[in-house]
């Protein structure tokens, strides 16, 4: 009787491994490898909305160009949102 009782939490837990902790693991992972790729001349754009080139990589910032004027700044690379095709 015991046993039966315990069926219904333990499949709500792996429904809920299944459905919402592995899939944001997947992505988490999938970020961090691309940040990990992100190199001088490919265009990205921040969890902010800005778009630039990057100028300058090292191990926990990226140096970004913004505009045509030469304008750079500089953001942890988390903060990466993604990178955009050229």
């Amino acid at each position: 009787m015991q046993f039966t009782s315990l069926i219904l939490p333990i499949l709500l837990l792996a429904l809920m491994y299944f459905f919402l902790i592995r899939p944001q693991q997947k992505r988490a992972k999938e970020h961090r490898e691309m940040i990990s790729r992100v190199e001088a001349g490919q265009r990205i754009t921040t969890i902010g909305g800005i778009k630039g080139t990057v100028k300058a990589v090292d191990e926990t910032t990226v140096v970004v160009t913004v505009n045509g004027h030469g304008t750079e700044m500089t953001f942890e690379k988390p903060a990466i949102k993604q990178v955009d095709p050229s």
